[in-house]
């Protein structure tokens, strides 16, 4: 069944390397590759890495066959502006991003507008105190300052897997500095730089969201638009990318 994407509407898929090892179902997902996805996968070192590689890659495929009606190796891709991965095939337009974070991925699919997602898995860090120092703005770095150590623990992570899914949305990656992308405490969507020279207020052009889908894992997208659309006004649907599982077998 073909799935259909509306304005200002955003589709968040999920799926994890777990569910597919633990039903030996990792062939399923290796005939939705092509010759070339094989081959850039071989020329990886590691097994993990391999395995890793093989779920993302066959995801992305199998999610985009659903919104275009082409088979999944049928899908072509091009590094559009600034490397952000978009499809090539004629007469396609949607935007898409991708995240994984140790066994856990996830996809967001929308129609026409810029999109960004980031998974974090939550971790215990040495010097995160350096780190927020470093990468993140003066106005991050006192409130991270104010708060408990526990809870400057949450505050680190929840502002890195934003500024991750909104500097993934304008397709900037590396060239852009961390530091520079600034989300205020109080209201995550009215302030952040990507211009990479000063914090610039910027008010209506993005919307970001931030969930924790498990004790360990936060996951935040961001939707780039330039025409104030409301944030009411847009919609989510999610979904899980599970593995066909025969009926004996699932019982």
């Amino acid at each position: 069944m073909e799935l259909h994407l509306t304005n200002n509407q955003i589709d968040v898929w999920q799926t994890s390397l777990s569910l597919f090892e633990q039903n030996n179902a990792l062939s399923e997902l290796e005939v939705l590759l092509t010759a070339s996805d094989k081959q850039q996968i071989s020329m990886l070192k590691r097994a993990t890495e391999r395995k890793v590689k093989t779920v993302s890659r066959a995801f992305l495929r199998a999610v985009l066959a659903k919104y275009t009606g082409l088979l999944p190796s049928e899908i072509e891709f091009r590094q559009g502006l600034h490397g952000k991965p978009e499809i090539a095939n004629e007469g396609y337009q949607l935007e898409f991003n991708l995240s994984h974070s140790d066994n856990v991925l996830a996809c967001v699919i929308c129609k026409d507008k810029p999109v960004g997602i980031d998974i974090e898995r939550i971790r215990f860090k040495r010097n995160l105190k350096a780190l927020v120092k470093s990468l993140f703005s003066e106005s991050e770095y006192d409130e991270f300052e104010a708060l408990s150590e526990l809870k400057q623990e949450q505050y680190f992570y929840d502002r890195w897997t934003l500024k991750e899914s909104l500097i993934k949305a304008t397709g900037k990656g590396l060239t852009t500095k961390l530091s520079n992308v600034s989300f205020s405490q109080n209201d995550p969507v009215s302030s952040f730089c990507i211009d990479g020279l000063k914090l610039t207020k910027v008010s209506g052009h993005f919307f970001s969201w931030l969930w924790p889908i498990s004790k360990q894992h936060r996951l935040a997208v961001t939707l780039l638009d330039d025409k104030n659309v409301k944030n009411t006004a847009i919609k989510f649907r999610c979904f899980h990318y599970l593995p066909n599982v025969p009926e004996a077998q699932a019982a």
